[in-house]
C-alpha cells in the first residue's frame, strides 16, 4: 500500500491512467496491523465505504480497500481490474461493502468471479478467488454465478499449460453462500462469544514450586504458564511471578479444553474480577487492598503497554472487549459451551460454577438441563455440521470457523414439551455417559481425546441417533 501511495502523483492525475491493473494485494486483517495502521486503514477505509463495523470491525481487510484504492487512483475510466483475493471476499461480512462495488471515490461493475476450491494445491494458505470488474458510473454487485476451478497442481508457480491439463473448469457455477448473520435460529443472538484472554503469558498461570513450607492456599505464588504457541513479541518475553489471592484464580476454558459431551482440560488462569462483577485493574486492586492481585495487574500491564499493537487499549479493556468478561458473572452453574473453530464440532454442559469461558468458545445459560442437552445434541451432530458447511470460512485444511453458523439452521426453541425436543435431550444424556468412560491417554492432545470420543459414540450407536433426529427437527423446522 504505502509503494502504491508514494508513486509519482501524475500516475493518479485526471482521472487515472492505467487501462488494466491487474494484482495480488496484502491480505491483512485489521486485528494483525499495527496501530499506527490501523489508525490509517480506518480514517481511509471509513472514506471509501468499505469499512465495516460492529463485530466485524477487527476482520476488516486491507485487500478490499487497496483494490478500491487503486481503482480510484490509477485506473481509467472504463479501464479493467483483477485482483486475487481470499475467498472471504465473496462470503464474509467484512467484505459486505466491498461486493456492492459502489465506493466514495470510485464505481466498479464486478463483471466475473473465479473460485479455487480446496483441492487446489499448492497455492496459498488458505482458499483464493479472483474478482473482476470495470470501472464505470454505475457499480454493480459480484454476479451469482463464477468459474469454479477444482484439481490438484504438480507445482505451486505452475505453467499456465500445465495449469490448463491439471484442472477442471466450471462455467457458470453457483456462487458461494455469503455467510448469514441474521436469521435462522432464535438461539443466535443468545449464544454470546467468551473473553478475549490475551495475550495467553499475561493470563494463564502454573502454581510455583514452593520449599517445605509450602504454598499459602489464600495466595498461592503462580507464574505464567509456557506456551510455546505464543506469536511474538510475547513469545520471547520474560513471564510474570507474583502472589495472587486464590479468589482471582480460576479455571479457564479454551476452544481446547472442549469435547463432544465433556470437559477435557481446563487452565488456571488470573481472573481479575470480583464478586459484583467488576473488573479490576492494578489501581483498583490497590484501592481495595487486594495487594496480590495489584501485583500480579501491574506487572501485566506494564508488559502490554510495552509491547501491544494496539496503543488505545488497556489490558483490562481487551480481556473485557464488548463485556464479553464481566457479562459472564455471576457465573450461571449451568451453561452450554461449544468451540468456535475446528473442522468438527465440539459441544458440551459445563457444571462448573467458576470456569471462565474464553474467546475460543461460545456459551449460554440454559433453562434447564433439559435444554442444555437438546442444545449439545444439535450442535455436536454431523447433521448440522453437514448442512453448514456451506457458511463456514475456509482455510488450508478445509471448513474451519463455526462462530454462529449452526444458528443458520432453523433451530426451534426448546420446548419440554414436544416428543422430539425430549427426545434429543435424553439421548444427548447417554452421549455424556458414553463420553464420561472414555478412557483418554495421559498427555493426548485435544484433537486425538475428541476423535476418540467421537469413536465411542459411533459405537454406541447415539451418534446416528442423534444425527437421525436432529434431521427430523430441522426438516420439521
Amino acid at each position: 500500500m504505502a509503494r502504491n501511495l508514494s508513486r509519482p502523483l501524475a500516475y493518479s492525475a485526471a482521472g487515472g491512467w492505467a487501462h488494466v491493473i491487474v494484482g495480488n494485494p496484502p491480505w491483512l486483517a485489521f486485528r494483525h496491523m499495527s496501530a499506527d495502521l490501523q489508525k490509517r486503514f480506518r480514517e481511509l477505509a471509513k472514506a471509501e465505504r468499505v469499512y465495516v463495523g460492529g463485530k466485524f470491525a477487527t476482520q476488516n481487510d486491507l485487500s478490499a480497500l487497496f483494490a478500491v484504492r487503486a481503482a480510484h487512483l490509477y485506473l481509467r475510466s472504463a479501464g479493467r481490474l483483477a485482483f486475487v483475493m481470499p475467498m472471504a471476499a465473496l462470503t464474509r461480512g467484512q467484505f459486505e461493502r466491498f461486493r456492492t462495488g459502489s465506493f466514495a471515490s470510485v464505481r466498479i461493475a464486478w463483471d466475473d468471479a473465479w473460485t479455487m476450491d480446496d483441492s487446489v494445491q499448492p497455492l496459498f494458505p488458505v482458499l483464493s478467488c479472483v474478482v473482476m470488474g470495470h470501472r464505470r458510473a454505475m457499480a454493480k454487485p459480484l454476479p451469482e454465478t463464477v468459474r469454479a476451478y477444482s484439481g490438484t497442481l504438480p507445482l505451486r508457480d505452475a505453467p499456465e499449460e500445465v495449469a490448463d491439463r491439471m484442472l477442471t473448469v466450471t462455467e457458470g457455477a453457483p456462487a458461494l453462500t455469503v455467510g448469514a448473520f441474521a436469521g435462522g435460529s432464535p438461539y443466535r443472538s443468545v449464544f454470546r462469544n467468551g473473553a478475549t484472554l490475551y495475550p495467553r503469558k499475561l493470563c494463564l498461570v502454573e502454581p510455583k514450586r514452593m520449599g517445605r513450607l509450602g504454598a499459602d492456599p489464600s495466595a498461592p505464588l503462580v507464574v505464567s504458564r509456557p506456551n510455546g504457541q505464543q506469536k511474538k513479541p510475547w513469545k520471547g518475553l520474560a513471564g510474570i511471578e507474583n502472589r495472587v489471592e486464590a479468589e482471582f484464580l480460576r479455571p479457564v476454558l479454551l476452544g481446547e479444553s472442549i469435547l463432544p459431551y465433556r470437559v477435557f482440560r481446563p487452565f488456571e488462569g488470573i481472573v481479575p474480577v470480583n464478586e459484583r462483577g467488576q473488573v479490576l485493574n492494578a489501581e483498583a486492586a490497590a484501592d481495595r487492598g487486594l495487594e496480590g492481585l495489584r501485583g500480579w495487574m501491574r506487572k501485566a500491564e506494564a508488559l502490554w503497554q510495552a509491547n501491544a499493537e494496539s496503543g488505545r487499549m488497556t489490558l483490562v479493556d481487551q480481556w473485557n472487549y464488548h463485556n464479553k468478561l464481566s457479562a459472564q458473572f455471576p457465573i450461571a452453574p449451568l451453561r452450554v459451551v461449544y468451540a468456535k473453530a475446528g473442522t468438527l464440532p465440539a459441544a458440551c454442559l459445563l457444571r462448573d460454577p467458576r470456569s471462565v469461558v474464553d474467546h475460543k468458545l461460545y456459551w449460554l445459560a440454559p433453562a434447564d438441563e433439559g435444554e442444555g442437552r437438546y442444545l449439545t445434541a444439535i450442535l455436536n451432530s454431523e447433521t448440522a455440521r453437514a448442512r453448514v458447511e456451506r457458511y463456514q470460512s475456509r482455510g488450508q485444511w478445509g471448513a474451519r470457523d463455526f462462530d454462529k453458523v449452526m444458528f443458520n439452521l432453523t433451530i426451534p426453541l426448546f420446548d419440554a414439551g414436544d416428543a422430539l425436543h425430549r427426545a434429543l435431550a435424553d439421548a444427548a444424556a447417554e452421549a455424556e455417559q458414553v463420553a464420561a468412560t472414555v478412557e483418554l491417554p495421559e498427555g493426548a492432545k485435544f484433537q486425538r481425546a475428541r476423535a476418540l470420543v467421537r469413536s465411542a459414540l459411533k459405537e454406541a450407536s447415539v451418534a446416528q441417533r442423534i444425527d437421525n433426529l436432529v434431521a427430523k427437527l430441522i426438516g420439521a423446522a
